[in-house]
């Protein structure tokens, strides 16, 4: 996710996440629910539930991040191709 998106993020939006604890790293989708303001990239928690687990907040790092829906001229190295 570009910087300027990533910094424009608030409490309530909906995001999908590359989850760090799948060894493929599926996208899974999440919710904002804080951003810490820092200098250069903030920071956000993004509370995930996959498989039917329990849900969980993780802090992804940005470029692990998605719009949702995902924006079609994005490219992504976890994905591994363009999102078209």
């Amino acid at each position: 996710m570009l910087r300027s998106h990533w910094n424009a993020l608030a409490v309530g939006d909906r995001v999908l996440v590359h989850d760090p604890d799948d060894p493929t790293h599926q996208l899974v989708a999440g919710v904002i629910t804080a951003v810490s303001v820092t200098a250069g990239a903030n920071e956000v928690d993004v509370k995930v539930a996959t498989n039917g687990k329990a849900s969980r907040t993780i802090r992804p790092q940005r470029l692990a991040v998605h719009s949702d829906p995902v924006d079609l001229d994005e490219e992504c190295w976890r994905c591994d191709r363009p999102h078209r």
